[in-house]
């Protein structure tokens, strides 16, 4: 049985703050005062911040569809079951999970894909009354990880 579940929207927010991080860091770097003879390496530089930064937003875009929360350490998401690795990491604008992908299955190509992800749920990726459900869960929640003797 489900405990919570969303289908989650782009983070506007999220776009937002990591646009203009890059963009700050591009600013960074063409207004420091290189010599003559630099203009490589700057321009090196802002390539680099340019095409990380797309691929940041290209990221960002992507976490976009159906999670699910079967309990307080288990979630389905993209056709897969993960495990939460770490305790949830809140703020008042979203949560990081940390997760971790238990069965493989599809072959070769599925196995070569990551195991670990970090999902960070932002606020304004769903509605107010799923992410004060998603909250309180994870508020009253037990951090995952084993049982300590005692």
């Amino acid at each position: 049985m489900a405990l919570w579940r969303c289908d989650l929207r782009v983070s506007w927010r999220s776009q937002l703050i990591s646009l203009g991080s890059y963009g700050g860091v591009m600013l960074l770097i063409l207004l420091a005062p290189w010599p003559a003879g630099y203009w490589p390496a700057w321009m090196t530089l802002l390539l680099l911040v340019l095409f990380e930064c797309i691929r940041s937003q290209r990221r960002i875009t992507a976490r976009t569809g159906e999670v699910i929360l079967l309990d307080e350490e288990r979630l389905l998401w993209r056709g897969h079951e993960w495990q939460l690795r770490h305790p949830v990491w809140m703020v008042s604008h979203g949560a990081l999970l940390s997760l971790r992908r238990e069965k493989r299955k599809g072959g070769l190509a599925q196995a070569m894909r990551s195991s670990r992800q970090r999902l960070w749920l932002a606020s304004d990726s769903m509605s107010v009354e799923e992410w004060r459900r998603l909250r309180q869960i994870l508020l009253n929640s037990r951090p995952p990880g084993p049982e300590k003797p005692g």
